[in-house]
């Protein structure tokens, strides 16, 4: 019986990680339909369209040889369990269905192991038995498919459960195994999202919280924003699911990698929210909310924008790659981006608005009762206007009579007090007439606020321009920064040249899944014996001597590289019909009964469309296997292609698979016919060979843009090119470093280049903006970095700190997926605030002002 027709996930994984448009596509499709599936007549190793499989790899427990009889006798054992006790019910319960049920099969037989039978006979004809080398439907009902589907299951969980031996070990997988991997990676990625989201949010509420100014003491209930903070939560949230729902609904298919977006849309947000806090916090609280939020855009509009702009430019140049996992990934981040800028100054900036109104009116930050009581500023007007009578012992210090106090009301802002009166000040100039109130009465009365406005900073902020700034700064501290920065560019050239490519498919699941001993056991196999399909299409005839010698020379030329095994491990009918007539003594001649009769039948049934083979297939072994590499054309009886298998040695790791894949190609491209070749790495091993020009062509065009982005955001050409030489710093840093680490270059670290890319922009133009803006007393290159460091210096930090206590607690998720993304933005950030908050700094800091040509008109503060 046949099994599912479902698509093997495996190939699903190919159309993620392999490249869209490149040749293992062409060179599959043309084994599949030359040679498509046929569930009766089923041969292992010559189908690329098996659709449910379970693979069972076996070595002996203390190393030695399998061939043993005690060992031999523990895999037969194992092996007729599996095809006979291992059962799973049908949906009516009425029949329990084994493997001899669901296989597939070769005119009604089920396909077995009988090797293992023959080597334990192998005595009974003395051991005589050549080893060097093993030469040796319809359209189903989805009913079929889950039985199938349900025995598979039913083997993993006999040989993980039940089955044990003293004398044997075993590594397995199915069809399923792959993707049950990933599924696993999703959610235990999922458990660690929630752990780091948690660690986030009360990061982002910690922070929202500030103190009350000097000589007050304790938190600040009216100036914190906790709700905020909430809001900044939300709108990340929103954000990845506006952008899945939206992308879902389009049809735009969905992978497990995708599962990573949402963390990085988080920290993304965060960080602006922290940049928006700051700016709002540098605002005159005595100004209107509206006249707030202005000031705070105009300010941190410019940062969040040039953060999101880059993050979404970066993510859509992730989108032309020829790769369609990273395609996906980089879609819906670029759309998640999207949507939380849009969010960001709609959502966020609402709430920040309703919250500023909140904090004028003297409400609680939490609860939103007013905290201080409000005062009528009509009724007071009248009260102060009343006659008021001194005592006579005090009337003879009064030095004006018969006249009523000013009006008030200018004098406030709202009908309720300021509660933090430090800003404004205590006396009146006003003169009052003589029933004017005394001068303790006059002292509660505000003045309006004066022309210059300074708003005395945080003590972090401080800590930032007025201790940190000036230590940095000192000439001992730019020799130390010359040197950690040699050393650092030095390391990272040496992460750059010595790289690594290749994405083992282990790598896709967590070490203690079962598949990854599956995948490590199977590179013993592909260190010598697998199989490389060759099909020669419209071959010559055979009876042309000339024709017989070309083919013959290209199975030379495949057999002679340094990935192939020679002539003892090409499995190839024609050599096998020229060892036929070489034991009959037959002399090669040309003609038609040699190569027409007895090689192909001459005879054929009706319609004309299959040829039995004849005499020659009787005494030879393997004759099912020739009969079914040779395809005849339905009109004319010649062969219309025919394939041959050669065995191919040392492709253990991803760059053998590539430069095999790149040397055999090159070897059939050079044949003066047509021949295809395929084997089942073809599609890892291209994005083997495309990883590194696309990462290049990725990187210099994401270069580009984000040094356009900030040419145009960045009032100051020079101060742009300090972005893109710091662009280029944190960039290289990353990928050179991720090579130390034990990172290699693939699908998955190419998505964390693009991002890091966009990050780096983040980290440097933040500090290179507030620097250009700059408004200070003495319009020095000194005084701008501590103004600079005093404004954005604390979000900064805050930004990067917050990413990467959130990311930490990846690094306990034994998965190379989720470690690559948590090594590739923990290097990220460290390297981006290292340059933000120190190289950046000291190195701007040697250059005069009248360099950066900043224009008046960027002074915002």
């Amino acid at each position: 019986m046949g099994i599912s027709s479902a698509e093997p996930y495996v190939r699903r994984l190919f159309e993620w990680y392999g490249p869209v448009s490149h040749r293992w596509r062409n060179e599959l499709h043309t084994f599949t339909e030359n040679w498509p599936l046929n569930e009766n007549k089923f041969l292992p190793g010559k189908s690329f369209e098996t659709k449910r499989f379970v693979n069972i790899l076996i070595k002996a427990k203390d190393g030695g040889s399998i061939l043993r009889d005690n060992i031999l006798k523990e895999i037969q054992i194992l092996n007729e369990w599996i095809s006979y006790n291992i059962s799973v019910s049908t949906k009516d319960k009425r029949f329990n269905l084994t493997y001899q049920d669901l296989c597939l099969s070769y005119d009604w037989v089920c396909t077995g192991n009988e090797h293992i039978e023959m080597l334990l006979k192998r005595s009974k004809v003395k051991q005589v038995i050549d080893l060097s080398y093993p030469r040796g439907g319809t359209q189903e009902q989805s009913l079929i498919g889950d039985y199938s589907n349900d025995f598979s299951y039913a083997v993993e969980k006999f040989l993980q459960k039940v089955y044990t031996s003293e004398l044997i070990t075993y590594s397995f997988a199915h069809y399923q195994s792959l993707q049950d991997g990933l599924n696993e990676n999703a959610q235990r990625f999922s458990v660690n999202f929630m752990v780091s989201f948690v660690t986030l949010s009360v990061y982002a509420l910690v922070c929202a919280f500030c103190m009350k100014r000097k000589p007050k003491r304790g938190l600040d209930w009216v100036r914190s924003k906790p709700w905020c903070a909430c809001a900044g939560l939300a709108t990340t949230l929103l954000s990845v699911v506006s952008a899945f729902g939206l992308l879902l609904m389009l049809g735009v298919p969905y992978n497990v990698i995708n599962s990573i977006i949402p963390f990085l849309i988080i920290a993304i947000g965060i960080d602006d929210m922290f940049i928006m806090n700051a700016c709002w916090s540098t605002t005159d609280d005595r100004d209107a909310v509206a006249k707030r939020m202005s000031d705070t855009l105009a300010h941190a509009g410019v940062a969040v924008s040039i953060t999101n702009i880059t993050d979404v430019m970066s993510f859509a140049i992730g989108c032309i790659t020829n790769l369609p996992g990273i395609q996906l990934f980089c879609l819906y981040a670029c759309v998640s981006v999207i949507f939380s800028y849009i969010y960001q100054l709609t959502f966020f900036c609402g709430v920040m608005a309703i919250m500023g109104e909140a904090e004028k009116e003297k409400r609680h930050c939490l609860f939103l009762y007013k905290t201080v009581q409000g005062v009528n500023i009509a009724d007071l007007n009248k009260a102060a206007r009343l006659e008021i009578t001194f005592p006579k012992n005090m009337q003879k210090f009064q030095k004006t009579k018969g006249c009523s106090p000013p009006d008030y009301t200018d004098s406030f802002s709202s009908n309720s007090f300021k509660s933090d009166d430090s800003n404004y000040s205590s006396k009146s100039t006003t003169k009052c007439p003589s029933n004017s109130p005394p001068p303790s009465y006059q002292s509660s009365i505000v003045d309006k606020k004066p022309s210059s406005f300074h708003k005395e900073p945080s003590s972090v902020a401080k800590f930032f321009g007025r201790t940190y700034g000036p230590i940095i700064l000192s000439w001992p501290s730019k020799t130390v920064a010359l040197i950690l920065f040699i050393g650092y560019m030095f390391g990272a050239i040496y992460g750059c040249i010595n790289f690594r490519e290749g994405l083992n498919p282990g790598n896709l699941v967590t070490n203690d899944h079962y598949i990854a001993r599956y995948f490590e056991d199977i590179k013993l196999f592909w260190k010598s014996g697998a199989q490389l399909h060759v099909a020669i299409i419209d071959p010559p005839k055979l009876v042309d001597p000339n024709g017989r010698n070309q083919i013959l020379s290209i199975a030379k030329d495949f057999e002679s590289t340094p990935y192939t095994m020679g002539r003892e491990a090409t499995v190839f009918f024609l050599l096998e019909y020229f060892n036929y007539l070489d034991q009959l003594n037959v002399e090669i001649e040309n003609t038609d009964k040699l190569w027409n009769q007895k090689l192909k039948s001459a005879e054929r049934q009706k319609p004309f469309t299959v040829y039995e083979f004849r005499s020659w297939l009787k005494f030879t072994g393997g004759s099912t296997q020739w009969q079914n590499d040779i395809v005849f054309n339905e009109t004319t009886g010649d062969i219309k292609i025919f394939r041959f298998q050669i065995g191919m040695k040392n492709i253990v790791e991803p760059n053998d698979h590539k430069h095999a894949t790149k040397m055999l190609r090159e070897v059939a491209d050079r044949q003066p016919l047509k021949v295809e070749i395929y084997y089942e790495a073809f599609p890892f091993a291209d994005q083997y060979l495309i990883i590194l020009p696309c990462t290049i062509q990725n990187i210099l065009i994401s270069l580009l843009c984000m040094s356009a982005v900030s040419f145009l955001m960045v009032p100051s050409l020079p101060s742009g090119v300090i972005i893109f030489l710091s662009i280029i710093s944190i960039s290289v840093g990353v990928f050179g470093y991720m090579t130390l680490w034990g990172v290699n270059l693939d699908a998955v670290s190419m998505i964390s280049l693009i991002m890091s890319i966009g990050f780096a922009v983040d980290l440097s133009a933040h500090i290179i903006y507030a620097f250009v803006t700059a408004q200070t007393t003495h319009d020095t290159t000194y005084d701008r970095v501590l103004v600079a460091l005093e404004t954005l210096g604390w979000p900064i930090f805050q930004g990067a700190s917050s990413t990467i206590a959130g990311i930490s607690v990846l690094y306990s998720v034994n998965a190379y997926i989720i470690l690559t993304f948590f090594k590739t933005i923990w290097l990220t950030m460290s390297i981006g605030v290292l340059h933000g908050l120190f190289f950046i700094p000291i190195f701007i800091s040697i250059f005069p002002v009248r360099f950066f040509k900043i224009p008046k008109t960027a002074e915002l503060h």
